[in-house]
């Protein structure tokens, strides 16, 4: 009698789990961290979970960082920061697509080994180290910062691209060097506000360069990449610090 009982209350349990891994279709996007973890242990076979299961818990999960990882880093949307899986992670504080795929591999690794999941201490791992990163950060820029005073001639430094090919020629052959005159300090931003004197090229300079996102039907797309800004000699503009560095 107690083996039938046995059986009878397994049955049904098996049943939900299938039922539960039919909805894993191809380009199927986990909702939340306790989905993407029944999404592997769906998807994967028995060998592969071994595999990584019997592995050591930061040797198992920094292998998949550049394959697995990033696979689910961009398939989930987790880059482009519109699905539910990054929407549930951001809710968290945790924004770096990085961080994210490394909890759900370290919690994957961790369910299939039977060990708690320990959630609120991971956020707090990847929250302390951004911080302190921030830190240091904000240190190194007040440091360089600093070398700039209003009244300095600071010559640019093309960190995004040239123009033109035409002033590009000039830069590397030394015989035009884009220069500006610091008028005013922003320290909260690590600004200079620059009026530009020389450009090397009536188009002028490239101060900024960026991909431009907008919601199209209810979902973040790409609408113009690689956009530039570009400051025209006698212009003033706000600029970032790192773009000049202070003439000799």
């Amino acid at each position: 009698m107690n083996r039938i009982i046995i059986v009878i209350l397994l049955f049904p349990t098996l049943l939900l789990s299938q039922n539960n891994c039919e909805k894993y279709v191809e380009k199927y996007i986990p909702t939340d961290l306790n989905d993407a973890i029944s999404f592997f242990e769906c998807k994967w076979s028995n060998e592969s979970l071994n595999e990584f299961k019997f592995k050591e818990e930061q040797k198992a999960t920094s292998e998949l960082h550049f394959g697995t990882g990033r696979s689910l880093r961009n398939n989930w949307k987790l880059w482009a920061g519109t699905s539910e899986l990054s929407k549930f992670f951001r809710d968290l504080g945790i924004n770096h697509p990085d961080d994210m795929s490394s909890i759900i591999l370290t919690s994957l690794h961790r369910k299939l080994n039977g060990i708690e999941i320990e959630l609120d201490n991971q956020i707090k791992y990847y929250k302390d180290y951004w911080a302190e990163s921030e830190r240091k950060e904000n240190e190194r820029k007040k440091e360089e910062f600093s070398e700039f005073k209003i009244g300095d001639i600071v010559e640019f430094l093309y960190d995004y691209d040239f123009v033109s090919k035409r002033q590009e020629k000039k830069y590397m052959n030394d015989k035009c060097f884009a220069t500006g005159k610091v008028i005013d300090l922003n320290k909260e931003k690590f600004e200079l506000k620059i009026n530009l004197i020389k450009s090397c090229d009536r188009k002028g300079i490239i101060i900024l360069e960026y991909d431009v996102w907008d919601k199209v039907d209810g979902e973040y797309k790409k609408i113009e990449e690689d956009k530039i800004e570009i400051m025209k000699k006698g212009e003033t503009r706000w600029t970032s610090y790192s773009l000049w560095e202070t003439a000799e």
